[in-house]
């Protein structure tokens, strides 16, 4: 009997595939047939690195769950493949952030950090969210014509957002963005020299900035969540001096990223596929749960790593202790044994509950904001244009883990 977890596949076969999700820029684009052939074969799949690779929706469901399951950042940037990892300051400062972080200290920081994500602090943000979205999309219906969306709302949007909730002043907004989006290249598989001179350059240049803001709340506490971070006790426990700076960079950095590939990468979907952005235009009520479904068409974030942490049994495979996992989440979202016609977009379609934002203990802490924003920026655009259509085909990123796209030039005709 064949088995629902691994089938009936070579391993020269798995590898073939594993090695055009991981290398191809096709892949990054769209990683979707790929995901359906690796799924075919094998759902649960060891690759010749000697990392399990999990595509199957109920097997990522499971990892995501599990308490046999935790991260290991060390891990993760040696298969970056980087020599001397260690003395580039776009890795180590990660070391000791939250996404990387098990029980207890995972348990701990994440309780302090998670008083400034609570659903009221949410929903207080949303008239402000609603005032950045007129500010941003006003100026484009003056010019009208050809813009790059991406550049002038989907990153700007939510880069705003999280330095309003942070404190980092709207005068530095701009250099932050760029910033961000630098220390991220030593995310990309095996990284160029270049891309590595880049992003170590922006994390010293980061690292000094959030110094000097957390010593200045220190002296003149503010209505923002690092100086919410600098007050905050848990059974009579402060955080130290460099969780402070961690967690601060972290969020930031988390807080626009995956929420512009959100607006990015939904728009696009909806731009190709003109019936369902139709739908929203005639039903603006569909809007929040079509957020739900863009972000299981194509999402933000395709992977997610862990490590197991004792022997991990997945059907009738046995994960060792130690081994390195990752699950494939965009293979999730489009599993056809959770959704019928996996591949097509339905602003309709009911019971959409997407793993984009990962699962157990590591479920993304800001997924309601990132949910807001996304619903407040689709509503803005339909709003705001009764025409929105591509001037050129997009380019995408070559990272696989953050799916996005370099730019989005569009055609806008104001309502």
């Amino acid at each position: 009997m064949v088995s629902p977890y691994t089938r009936q596949a070579s391993a020269a076969e798995v590898d073939r595939i594993l090695g055009e999700l991981f290398s191809t820029p096709a892949c990054a684009a769209d990683p979707y047939p790929t995901y359906h052939r690796l799924r075919e074969v094998a759902p649960v799949a060891r690759s010749q690195a000697g990392h399990w690779v999990l595509s199957g929706h109920a097997q990522v469901v499971e990892v995501l769950r599990s308490s046999e399951v935790g991260k290991d950042v060390q891990s993760f940037i040696r298969a970056q493949g980087v020599e001397n990892w260690a003395d580039h300051p776009s890795y180590t400062r990660v070391l000791e952030h939250l996404m990387w972080a098990n029980p207890p200290k995972h348990t701990r920081q994440r309780k302090l950090v998670s008083k400034g994500f609570t659903a009221h602090s949410i929903a207080k943000l949303e008239p402000k969210i609603e005032q950045l979205v007129d500010e941003l999309l006003t100026p484009l219906c003056e010019k009208a014509g050809e813009v790059d969306l991406l550049r002038e709302f989907a990153f700007p949007l939510p880069a705003s957002v999280i330095s309003e909730i942070i404190g980092v002043p709207r005068e530095d907004w701009p250099r932050f963005q760029q910033l961000f989006r630098d220390v991220t290249l030593s995310m990309e598989p095996r990284p160029s020299p270049a891309q590595l001179a880049t992003a170590d350059g922006a994390a010293v240049e980061i690292n000094d900035y959030f110094e000097e803001l957390i010593n200045k709340r220190r002296k003149k506490p503010a209505d923002d969540l690092v100086s919410a971070l600098l007050a905050a006790e848990d059974d009579g426990e402060r955080l130290t001096h460099p969780e402070l700076m961690s967690l601060a960079q972290f969020l930031f950095g988390a807080g626009f990223e995956s929420t512009t590939n959100l607006i990015g990468n939904g728009l696009l979907a909806l731009l190709r596929n003109p019936d369902q952005m139709l739908a929203l235009r005639r039903e603006p009520g569909l809007v929040s749960g079509a957020v739900e479904e863009l972000l299981r068409y194509d999402a933000s974030v395709q992977l997610s790593p862990r490590t197991a942490r004792d022997d991990l049994r997945l059907g009738d495979v046995t994960i060792p202790a130690g081994e390195s996992i990752v699950t494939l989440l965009g293979a999730a979202n489009r599993d056809p044994s959770r959704y019928r016609d996996p591949d097509r977009l339905d602003v309709r379609r009911t019971d959409v509950q997407p793993v984009s934002f990962g699962g157990g203990i590591h479920f993304c802490l800001g997924a309601a904001l990132a949910r807001l924003e996304g619903r407040l920026a689709f509503q803005g655009l339909v709003r705001k244009f009764s025409r929105i259509e591509l001037a050129e085909e997009p380019a995408w990123k070559t990272s696989l883990t953050l799916h996005g796209l370099q730019g989005l030039r569009v055609d806008l005709t104001p309502a």
